[in-house]
């Protein structure tokens, strides 16, 4: 809100100023122009309006030093269809149009609110950010603010010549110049005139050397030194017709007016401030004209034209009084505007703070029942994992039954079988035998012998009973020392943690791994010592399997021994690792989550 009230402001005093300062041209001179615009006047859409723009603004640049109402005008256009699209751009360019304008005019408070909006505006063209600085540089001269004016003035022209705009930069330098003059730093002035016209001169720039000349002029008409006043400003003068600038011209007119009442060339003055007068009209500058104005008073006065000068000075009076109304008139509808804006942004607020509450609600609303919904999904999965586990669990007892009646089975039949079939060789008499049957008999009974063993020890390993009875650990302990006892190979079995017991399905997975792997040790591997270590930690379980035997994995032991031990370790969500060296022994790590257990 604060850039609309700013511009709004801008848009009332441009209208005060441009209706109140200037007279009715266009009604009598600039119908047809007037027309013409009007007729012009952008349909809807951007691309259209921005071409309008940029002749608007060619058209104000173009009268700026000719006809201060007609760039008014223009400057106006452009500042309307830019605040139509809030084109930044446009606004620019129309705040530096009429910050020129009122620099030229001396309406300072105004300047000073456009080149702060111009900061605003510019933050990524620099170009225009140095010129809202030079203007707002001029603004802080004008009501003698040195620093800051000096500080402002500094930083444009670093910025002017960064960007290689030598014009801008000197134009600046000059400036800066004036700065000095005003306080009465003479010394430190001339040399940034010498510098400033340097430029121009470089740059072949008649309007640069006229406005250095003129500024140089005026210095000496401060240290009163009226002759070398009056040579530099007719130089200037000369330049600024040639190139029929005719605000510099005006100026210029002012200036030796001014500096013939001091010397006393009263009839001089009279003419040159009547030239000037004329050009104040056309330009419609108000400041010009009270300048012109009041040298026609102070010539009359001193030629003792009492009548005259009272006439002259009553306008200058009359003049002043009008700035004075416009002035006040510019605060009263700056200070209404902010009073308006401050309503409809407290309007503007309760309209948001409405419409953020029921947004408000609404999302209220909505993640309640993202919650409900994220609740139901909760209790829903918890019931899930519940019959999860408790269908785990069921089948773990269903394995558990099954390999029961399967170790039973293969006990009490087949191995009931096998036994009576060992009983019936013990039957036969060897002695009828010949050599070769008592051979063959001698293989059999041995080969019966075998196979009873490998089924009473696949029906315990089937389900150990100490395993179910005791747990794993003593479960493991049994099986080592048992393996222990064919002095091939020493097992050690290191446990860490493993203070509770696991469900009876990890603990018959890992028992039937360590069996799976200790049985490939003792088979396969040509080892001397293998090892256990299980250990328990609050996240998982580590079982390492270790040997010193070859170190490398037989064909036959890549398959279903091997196999089997990796689809274990997967049932319980684990991770396998083998890793080996020749000559050096195998090891095999595996890692089991205990968020399944």
């Amino acid at each position: 809100m604060g850039d609309l009230l700013k511009i709004i402001s801008v848009l009332i005093v441009a209208t005060l100023l441009s209706g109140s300062q200037c007279t009715s041209i266009f009604q009598n001179n600039s119908i047809a122009e007037k027309q013409e615009v009007v007729a012009a006047m952008p349909v809807e859409g951007f691309a259209e309006d921005t071409v309008l723009i940029l002749k608007y603004h060619e058209f104000a640049k173009e009268y700026l030093f000719q006809d201060a109402e007609k760039a008014m005008f223009y400057s106006k256009h452009v500042l309307r269809l830019s605040q139509k699209h809030q084109w930044s751009k446009g606004k620019i360019l129309a705040y530096n149009l009429l910050s020129t304008y009122y620099l030229l005019d001396g309406s300072y408070d105004v300047l000073r609110e456009l080149s702060n909006e111009t900061m605003t505006l510019s933050k990524d063209l620099p170009l225009y950010t140095a010129h809202a600085k030079r203007f707002l540089a001029e603004s802080y001269s004008e009501y003698r603010q040195w620093d800051s004016a000096r500080i402002n003035y500094r930083q444009a022209i670093e910025i002017f010549q960064k960007l290689g705009e030598d014009s801008a930069a000197a134009t600046c330098i000059d400036a800066l110049g004036n700065s000095y003059r005003e306080k009465g730093l003479f010394d430190e002035a001339i040399p940034l005139y010498d510098q400033a016209y340097a430029i121009f001169d470089k740059m072949d720039s008649d309007w640069g050397r006229a406005t250095v000349l003129q500024n140089r002029g005026y210095l000496h008409v401060v240290k009163k030194e009226s002759e070398v006043a009056e040579g530099l400003l007719k130089q200037s003068l000369a330049l600024f017709r040639k190139i029929q600038n005719r605000y510099g011209e005006l100026n210029v007119l002012n200036d030796l007016a001014n500096i013939y009442c001091l010397s006393d060339q009263n009839d001089a003055a009279i003419e040159t401030a009547s030239m000037a007068l004329d050009f104040s009209t056309i330009f419609h500058s108000s400041q010009q004209t009270n300048w012109a104005l009041l040298s026609l008073a102070r010539a009359y006065k001193n030629k003792k034209m009492f009548k005259e000068a009272l006439d002259h000075m009553e306008k200058v009076i009359f003049n002043r009084r009008m700035l004075h109304t416009e002035y006040v008139q510019r605060q009263y509808t700056m200070y209404q505007l902010s009073y308006e804006n401050q309503i409809k942004d407290f309007e503007i607020q309760e309209k948001e703070i409405a419409e953020q509450k029921t947004i408000s609600r609404f999302l209220l609303v909505f993640s309640s029942l993202i919650i409900a919904f994220a609740a139901f999904l909760w209790l829903n999965n918890k019931k899930l994992r519940r019959k999860n586990a408790e269908i785990r669990e069921a089948m773990a007892r269903g394995q558990a039954i099954e390999r029961k009646r399967v170790a039973a089975e293969l006990h009490d039949n087949l191995g009931g079988t096998l036994a009576s079939l060992n009983w019936y060789l013990f039957g036969i008499d060897r002695k009828v035998l010949s050599p070769e049957e008592q051979k063959i008999y001698e293989s059999v009974h041995q080969m019966v012998g075998a196979a009873y063993r490998e089924v009473r020890s696949l029906s315990h390993n089937l389900m150990p009973e100490e395993l179910e009875e005791h747990g794993l650990v003593m479960a493991l302990h049994r099986l080592i020392d048992k393996m222990n006892e064919n002095k091939k190979i020493e097992f050690k079995f290191n446990i860490s943690g493993m203070s509770h017991r696991l469900n009876n399905k990890t603990e018959f997975e890992l028992y039937s791994i360590i069996l799976e792997l200790t049985n490939n040790i003792i088979k396969h591997s040509g080892a001397t010592k293998g090892s256990i270590d299980l250990t328990e930690n609050h996240k998982n379980i580590h079982l390492s399997v270790s040997d010193n035997g070859s170190g490398l994995i037989e064909p036959s032991r890549q398959g279903v021994g091997l196999k089997n031990v990796k689809n274990r370790v997967e049932s319980l969500r684990g991770k396998v690792q083998i890793s080996g060296e020749p000559q050096r022994g195998l090891k095999i790590d595996i890692e089991i989550p205990k968020t399944i257990l």
